[in-house]
């Protein structure tokens, strides 16, 4: 039987292009309805019908240019031409500018219940309105630079080390030969390791118990067995049959009904494996058209701010062959310029460089949270949300210099609990934009304030983007007993409007007290807020299958939990973090004996 040919590669290029278009003249038909419903004269009669209209036009709108910009991006993935990059990059820049001008701008009870209606009434899923960022709308010299600054980062880590290794390989003689054991013996527990201690030792109790219980009943139900009896050899043969023929018609209907379930994916096993094939194929994906197979772009012709102007101009030039630019003029170096690594190298040697994250962007397992967009609150998807209003413009930011940037990146502010992935959020855009990233937390804050903030301020100057994230932003929450403000807080302050002043630099800062907590002063500053809240059922159970799916890949994962529901049960109320833990360290190789009582 001859097996049907594979449509060659020109025909998915050709049928790609054939959807962009239609989605894009399907978009300006729609603009052109939401004008004219705007500028139309409103009477008693019509009003309702023309709210409901325009509604239903901004959700067409809003899901036209997510399918626009998920094309566009499979279209720079099969011919990376900078036509086609240039598609991608206009319909990214109007699915994020839409959103944040028109899509919010609905009443929240619309985007999170009529919203959910009107995609799953035209047979779409949560997974098709869900965006995520892509690295194909990224310069390659931002890339290139980033991938500088890795490997600068790497060596500043590996002299880091030799110098740490040096100073423990020196001996010091001044050896104190006190006794501390009895400072030791006189340190007090707290609360929560002293009822843990109490708890493993009641465990250990209970299970000498119940094992010395068990031990005497099975003694005596072996002195029972071991009695004589007499009984008919063909009454014993008979049980002997019927006991064999049950114990093969069990293990066959077994096994029949675990295959039957593993083709269905709906056991462990299956899901875990299918969450691995999930992941390795997006990683291939990733790389189809990747840097080798991509023609080289070093920049792309200005594409326009107005909506109905981009519109037109896909249009009419989608098809069209442009040349390549020619490349940008290097500056000549200056004699008396500075190594423009050294504030960088500066900045590894103090600890304030992110490490990059070991998760994608993609891969986080997401849920709805409370979003705030210049104090409009709604429940939207988290990653989505982060993609169109921070990675998106994070990586637009590439193809423009900063004294051309019309409008500043906004603000990120994070509420949420210790563990509630705040941080793991922040390293996720930083990778998913090829930014820069330098984390200021709690500790580097003690240490040498004022000269942190100088490195921050001088690399956020010299770099073209720069992701700044701030831990514990509420220090800056004024204290009622005390007049004034402290040094501390008047040092983060300064440091905050200076960073307000360099269009280049993106912060996202970080608390764990409620927005409402918090001055006004210090929220007038995140135009973007949001709240992350503990894990649902569902998000417990993703999260749990991905914690064991990154055991099964690194060989760490010695037996297949049978339910995991019981793992999402047990991780009720807990953070994402601490749930994301105790499935890993619990479901390890090394915790061979593994035991969820």
């Amino acid at each position: 039987m001859n097996t049907p040919s594979k449509p060659p590669q020109f025909y998915r290029t050709h049928l790609t292009k054939e959807q962009l278009l239609h989605l894009i003249i399907t978009i300006s038909n729609q603009f052109k309805k939401l004008h004219r419903g705007e500028n139309a004269p409103k009477t008693r009669m019509v009003t309702t019908l023309a709210a409901s209209a325009r509604r239903d036009i901004v959700f067409e709108v809003f899901i036209n240019l997510i399918k626009l910009y998920k094309s566009a991006d499979r279209m720079v993935s099969i011919e990376g031409s900078q036509t086609n990059l240039k598609c991608l990059l206009v319909s990214a820049k109007l699915l994020s500018s839409f959103f944040d001008v028109t899509f919010t701008k609905l009443p929240q009870n619309q985007i999170e219940d009529v919203f959910d209606e009107f995609y799953i009434s035209h047979n779409l899923t949560q997974n098709d309105v869900d965006v995520s960022a892509t690295w194909r709308m990224i310069s390659n010299v931002a890339i290139s630079h980033h991938e500088h600054h890795l490997e600068v980062k790497k060596s500043c880590q590996e002299q880091k080390a030799f110098r740490e290794s040096f100073l423990k390989t020196q001996t010091d003689f001044d050896i104190d030969f006190e006794d501390h054991e009895a400072d030791q013996e006189t340190q007090l527990l707290s609360i929560e390791d002293a009822v843990l201690i109490i708890q493993k030792l009641e465990r250990k109790y209970q299970a000498i118990s119940r094992r010395n219980y068990v031990r005497f009943v099975r003694e005596r139900a072996a002195e029972l067995h071991g009695q004589k009896v007499e009984i008919d050899a063909t009454q014993a043969a008979i049980r002997i049959q019927a006991r064999t023929r049950g114990y093969f018609a069990r293990k066959w209907v077994r096994e029949m009904r675990e295959k039957e379930l593993n083709i269905l994916n709906m056991t462990p096993e299956s899901y875990i494996r299918k969450r691995c094939a999930e992941r390795e194929r997006k990683q291939k994906e990733s790389f189809v058209g990747g840097v080798n197979g991509v023609e080289k772009i070093e920049q792309v012709e200005d594409f326009p701010d107005d909506l109905e102007i981009a519109l037109e101009l896909l249009k009419t030039d989608f098809f069209l062959y442009t040349p390549d630019p020619p490349e940008p003029l290097k500056q000549p170096k200056l004699p008396t310029q500075t190594n423009p690594d050294t504030v960088y190298r500066d900045a590894c040697f103090r600890g304030i460089v992110s490490p990059l994250a070991q998760i994608e962007l993609a891969e986080l397992i997401s849920q709805r949270e409370l979003c705030k967009i210049d104090n409009r609150p709604f429940l939207f998807d988290f990653r989505s949300f982060l993609t169109l209003t921070v990675c998106i413009p994070l990586s637009l930011a590439t193809w423009q210099k900063p004294k051309e940037q019309k409008v500043p990146i906004k603000w990120l502010l994070l509420s949420g609990a210790p563990d509630s992935g705040k941080t793991t959020w922040a390293r996720a855009v930083a990778r998913a934009c090829h930014v820069t990233h330098v984390h200021v937390s709690k500790n580097v804050v003690n240490m040498g304030k004022r000269r942190i903030y100088s490195v921050i301020k001088k690399q956020a100057k010299q770099e073209r983007r720069l992701l700044v994230s701030i831990d514990r932003i509420d220090v800056l929450k004024k204290d009622p007993k005390n007049k004034g403000y402290t040094h501390r807080q008047m040092l983060l302050r300064t440091f905050l409007s200076d960073l307000s002043n360099i269009r280049t630099a993106t912060v996202i800062g970080m608390t764990k007290v409620t927005l409402e907590e918090l001055d006004s002063s210090i929220t007038d500053l995140f135009p973007l807020q949001s709240v992350l809240s503990n894990p649902c059922n569902a998000t417990r159970y993703d999260l749990a299958v991905d914690c064991l799916s990154r055991n099964w890949e690194q060989d760490r994962l010695p037996k297949i939990p049978h339910r995991i529901f019981d793992i999402e049960k047990q991780t009720k109320g807990v953070s994402r973090g601490k749930a994301a833990k105790f499935v890993t360290n619990r479901w390890s190789a090394a915790n061979n004996k593994t035991n969820l009582s």
